[in-house]
């Protein structure tokens, strides 16, 4: 071989050997608009948190069916450093699992082996000492996002974060939000039509708190644009036709001390054939609306769905659910897309089912009511006026009204009868699979009109035997439940439905289950030794489909109301776990920590500094 030939093999391996690990990189996160909508109805990925743009969280892989279920096997399992659980709903993408754990750390793990390709953690840890209140949002993440090979993340100290989907590289950072006003974000970014989509949370911070939604641009993070759920208590700031229509159903100075709220703290739903933007707003400080608004008002756009155009920014429509809201009854739950023959014709419809029991069919363009009734135990309204769109109320609620040392009982519980657990939908079927939270709020009236209030595990309703959790098929065309299945706890995982006519949920008892989609029988179930909080998700690899789910309890409600997610006995380490029809590895062995306290240093600090420590707990630790 001439020396010519030697140097020019040389140099052709020499940019093999750099160029080949970047190439590969590239196409990682290979995530496209057209993508999707060419590839979610193979399933063989799962590009998005709800599976494809319709947000159904539903697979249409048939491998894994009513015949063959009980064959299904772990695939593998991966321990993840998450002590706190996992909230998460995966991203897979061409045989790489991206997922994201409490402090917003996220992993980049090998679809078929399970085996940690990367991780990122961006160190939220070292502000603590600083601005400890961000302890507490640093307990849960929601997810990621993936979009022409990046991963972005919302970090709870406001900031977004975008990764090199092959490496983990941080590729830049915007801050998205003010946490001295009481913003953080903790729910997975959303991206459709060139975009990232991301609301924030902290309408009940106490802080000057106006929620928003904002547009990035998903390749360089510029903002785009703007929307905010609630207007100004500064009327030039009120330019827009939506915030002067919004500004006139708003009264008193509260306003102006809590900032209005609103948060859009969860789910979005981007459409790309009406390039319109889904999503819910919270409620307000205070909660009670005669004191929030005293003058009266709707107090828009709280408790509300609204369809802003994706590309502008600009106001569509909006629905609002309880004009009225004393109950906090937010509507920040995932939202359905769907087609549905209503009255002999097709309709475009979004599908809800928010915190205050009633499941709602909205058109989709319009945001015209279709039709609304109870999915769980309700006693706040007796029914939605369909003339009005508006819920004619019941005072057997009106907590408020409650004299010193006297007890009311509200339906449903004002964390909600459904939570930011995801709901699925069979579009074969059409049939909506609920986590429903089935239990009360206990008010104790106190002084000076203020009140207590605290959720409790009810066996017995009017005399009748009542679960306190479970798992519904709820038929939207007829608005009346098909089958339920009971659950001893409150609180129960996501839900995935497939098209092998499968519906997979996890509990708070650690079992993994599959029911089957049309009759509600449970044909599978596995023991994992932890709570489940996070929804599955379904992806092929190689010849097989796998079902994947995250085992930990996500979430921060799990530290104020313990025993309504889970026991003492189920609390086993945080995994990630694969099943397929080809598994053959055994589940792993299972060891629940010890959550006892043990001594205490001495204590050795004068009076001034554990005032001091009792004061920084009480506010941002209890």
């Amino acid at each position: 071989m001439t020396s010519s030939k030697v140097r020019r093999l040389f140099i052709c391996n020499l940019i093999c050997f750099f160029v080949a690990p970047t190439a590969y990189a590239e196409s990682a996160g290979n995530v496209t608009q057209a993508r999707i909508i060419a590839e979610s109805a193979n399933g063989e990925n799962w590009f998005l948190n709800g599976g494809n743009f319709r947000g159904e969280h539903f697979s249409p892989l048939t491998q894994i069916d009513t015949e063959n279920v009980g064959g299904l096997e772990l695939e593998w399992s991966l321990d993840l450093p998450a002590p706190n659980g996992i909230a998460a709903t995966p991203i897979v993408v061409d045989g790489t699992i991206y997922l994201s754990a409490p402090g917003s750390i996220v992993f980049a793990i090998d679809a078929a082996t399970g085996e940690m390709d990367w991780n990122f953690d961006p160190e939220l840890y070292k502000q603590f000492a600083e601005s400890p209140y961000l302890s507490w949002g640093a307990r849960l993440n929601r997810g990621v996002a993936v979009w022409d090979g990046k991963v972005y993340v919302n970090v709870s100290d406001c900031r977004l974060i975008a990764l090199d989907a092959g490496t983990g590289r941080e590729l830049w950072s915007r801050v998205t939000c003010d946490t001295s006003n009481g913003y953080s974000t903790r729910d997975a970014p959303r991206v459709g039509g060139g975009k990232v989509f991301i609301g924030n949370g902290g309408s009940e911070s106490e802080e000057k708190n106006r929620g928003f939604v904002s547009a990035y641009d998903a390749d360089d993070g510029k903002l785009l644009w703007r929307f905010f759920t609630v207007p100004s208590d500064n009327p030039a700031e009120n330019v827009s036709a939506a915030m002067k229509m919004a500004a006139a159903t708003w009264s008193g100075d509260a306003w102006q001390e809590f900032g209005g709220g609103g948060s859009a703290w969860n789910e979005m739903t981007y459409d790309p054939d009406s390039d319109l933007l889904f999503f819910g707003t919270a409620g307000a400080l205070p909660y009670v609306h005669k004191e929030r608004s005293p003058a009266g008002g709707d107090n828009l756009f709280l408790s509300s769905v609204l369809a802003i155009n994706a590309s502008s920014g600009e106001y569509v429509w909006h629905y609002q659910t309880v004009p009225h809201d004393s109950w906090d009854y937010n509507v920040n739950m995932n939202i359905v897309l769907a087609d549905l023959p209503i009255n002999g014709k097709i309709r475009n419809v979004a599908l809800i089912a928010p915190k205050n029991g009633f499941f709602y069919v909205l058109d989709r363009l319009s945001g015209e009511l279709i039709s609304a009734e109870k999915f769980a135990k309700v006693n706040w309204a007796t029914h939605i006026n369909m003339e009005t769109g508006r819920p004619e109320l019941d005072p057997a609620a009106n907590f408020w009204e409650l004299a010193e040392g006297e007890v009311g009982t509200v339906w449903p519980n004002m964390w909600g009868a459904h939570s930011w657990h995801a709901m699925a939908y069979h579009p074969g079927h059409k049939l909506v699979y609920i986590p429903v939270i089935d239990i009360p709020s206990i008010v104790t009236g106190l002084a000076d009109g203020e009140s207590l209030d605290t959720l409790e595990l009810i066996d017995t309703v009017e005399g009748s035997a009542h679960h306190p959790g479970r798992l519904i098929a709820w038929d939207p065309v007829k608005q009346t439940e098909r089958w339920s299945v009971n659950h001893n706890l409150a609180v129960s995982g996501g839900v995935l439905a497939t098209a092998g006519n499968l519906v997979f949920q996890g509990n708070g008892m650690g079992e993994f289950v599959a029911f089957n989609a049309q009759t509600g029988k449970t044909i599978w179930s596995v023991s994992t030794g932890t709570a489940i909080s996070a929804a599955p998700v379904s992806y092929q690899s190689g010849n097989n489909q796998h079902v994947l789910i995250a085992a930990g309890l996500g979430g921060v409600m799990q530290f104020l109301y313990p025993k309504i997610h889970t026991t003492d006995d189920v609390r086993g380490p945080t995994r990630l776990f694969s099943f397929s029809l080809a598994g053959e590895a055994k589940m792993p062995n299972v060891s629940v920590a010890d959550r006892n306290v043990g001594d205490l240093p001495q204590i050795n600090a004068d009076s001034e500094s554990v005032a001091a420590g009792r004061s920084i707990y009480q506010d941002d630790c209890l």
